[in-house]
């Protein structure tokens, strides 16, 4: 069966933006981006032959040159669209990637060179223990301790875990119930029960976590005046 290669030919957006950058000899960057910019739409606009469904890959890149382009004449324009410039770089240099590596396997195709593996053999091999050379019993010992510690850890870690989430859980609980018997509290009171730094973190994100869920108000009149919590 024979088969026929061209791995040449792109067309696409980012086949059409490479070749500009190249024609001008500018290294990929936001500045050659933004350079070719009114060379891309000048292409656009003569362009008939693109169909409907790549058009909208055309105009994709386009929007995202223009907003390039905006951000260098304007410096002081919002940087929003910051992430998408920096990913039409790097979707362009791996694009280029693999036009060089179509052009290195185009070759070999051309020159005929194949080569071709027979399947593996299916071979059935007992598992047995090859220690190094020179690998002592004092060595191998201190290796599993090694693991052993390691796996202690693991095993530990999520039961520390879950002893955070569980104060979280309690102190969220004694907010509200200071709250059930009061309708305004002060943060002092809150903090009455803190005995550490973890204590305080602990009071902090339950107090978080309760305005998130629109359970509580927080207010604070002046910069260093009591703050009030009330409940909603």
């Amino acid at each position: 069966m024979a088969y026929n290669f061209n791995l040449e030919q792109f067309n696409g957006p980012l086949d059409l933006l490479l070749g500009l950058i190249q024609d001008q000899k500018l290294d990929i960057s936001q500045v050659a981006l933004a350079t070719v910019t009114d060379q891309y739409l000048a292409y656009l606009e003569k362009a008939s032959d693109i169909g409907a469904m790549d058009l909208a890959d055309f105009l994709v890149v386009a929007t995202k040159l223009l907003v390039i382009k905006s951000k260098l004449l304007l410096p002081e324009l919002n940087n929003d669209e910051e992430d998408s410039a920096e990913e039409l770089e790097n979707q362009l240099k791996i694009y280029r990637d693999y036009l060089e590596a179509s052009k290195q396997l185009e070759k070999i195709i051309a020159a005929k060179n194949f080569s071709f593996s027979r399947d593996r053999v299916a071979v059935l091999l007992d598992p047995t223990f090859s220690p190094p050379t020179g690998l002592a019993a004092d060595d191998l010992a201190k290796i599993f301790s090694e693991i052993i510690q390691r796996v202690d850890y693991v095993v530990n870690l999520p039961q520390q875990v879950m002893a955070r989430v569980m104060s979280l859980k309690e102190k969220i609980s004694d907010i509200k119930n200071l709250l059930a018997g009061a309708p305004k509290i002060n943060f002092q009171h809150v903090l009455g029960g803190a005995q550490s730094r973890h204590d305080v973190v602990v009071c902090f994100m339950a107090l978080l976590e309760l305005v998130k869920n629109n359970e509580i108000a927080v207010n604070q009149k002046g910069v260093f005046d009591e703050i009030t919590i009330e409940k909603i």
